[in-house]
C-alpha cells in the first residue's frame, strides 16, 4: 500500500469502532486500515482459495483486493459496513481473475446469467446446481464438512471455528484444506462450471 497516510495512534475505544475505523482509513490512516485488513483477511483468504489452484495464485488475488481498496480509500467515506464492501471487492476481483483464465470462461457466463435468472428454466437450472453442490458438500467427511460450512456459509474466521469446535487453529486449517481439496476434485470430476457458479454466489461473511 502506498500514498500519504496519517499515523495517529488509535485509542482503545476506536479499535472496536468499525465505522470510525472506516472513516479514518478513508482519510489515509494506515493503522485504521490495517485493523480492518487484519479483521477480514481470514475470511477473504478462505473464500479466494476455494477457486484458485495454488497459495501463490490466491495470495496475488487477495493482495490485489486490499491494495485496490487502499488505493481507492477515498471511496470508503460513504461506506458504513466494511464486510459488505470487502466482500463485493473480493468477488469482483475474483471474477476479473477468472475471466483471464480460458478454462473458466464458461463459468463466468453461467454466473452472470444465473445471477439474473427470471425464467422457469433459469430457476430450475439454479436449483439443479444448488442440489449438486449440496450433495458434494454432504459427501465430505463429517469434520471437513462442518469446518467447510462454518467457514464458507457462516463466514467464521479460523479462530472462531477453532473456538466453536474446541480444536486448534492448525487443526481447522488442515480440515479446511482437505475440504477445499475435495471440493476442487468435484470441479474436475463433474461439470466444472456448475460448482463454480454456485460457490461464487455463497456469501463468505
Amino acid at each position: 500500500m502506498s500514498g500519504n497516510c496519517s499515523i495517529a495512534i488509535l485509542s482503545t475505544k476506536e479499535l472496536y469502532n468499525e465505522p470510525h475505523l472506516i472513516l479514518l482509513a478513508s482519510q489515509g490512516n494506515r493503522e485504521a486500515f490495517t485493523r480492518l485488513y487484519s479483521h477480514y483477511l481470514d475470511a477473504v483468504t478462505q473464500y479466494i482459495r476455494l477457486f484458485t489452484h495454488s497459495e501463490e495464485e490466491a495470495d496475488e488475488v487477495i493482495q490485489d483486493v486490499f491494495v485496490r481498496i487502499w488505493e481507492q480509500r477515498d471511496k470508503l467515506s460513504t461506506v458504513t459496513a466494511f464486510k459488505g464492501y470487502v466482500a463485493k471487492a473480493a468477488r469482483n476481483r475474483l471474477l476479473d481473475h477468472l475471466r483471464h483464465l480460458e478454462v473458466r470462461k464458461a463459468a463466468i457466463i453461467d454466473l452472470q446469467t444465473t445471477a439474473t435468472a427470471e425464467t422457469p428454466e433459469d430457476i430450475w437450472h439454479y436449483r439443479y446446481i444448488y442440489q449438486k453442490v449440496q450433495q458434494q458438500i454432504t459427501a465430505l467427511p463429517a469434520q471437513c464438512q462442518h469446518v467447510f460450512r462454518l467457514s464458507v456459509e457462516k463466514g467464521m474466521s479460523l479462530d472462531e471455528i477453532a473456538a466453536e469446535l474446541r480444536i486448534s487453529k492448525s487443526g481447522v486449517k488442515n480440515q479446511l484444506y482437505k475440504a477445499q481439496k475435495l471440493v476442487r476434485q468435484c470441479f474436475e470430476e463433474t461439470d466444472n462450471h456448475l460448482f463454480l457458479v454456485l460457490l461464487l454466489t455463497i456469501p463468505f461473511f
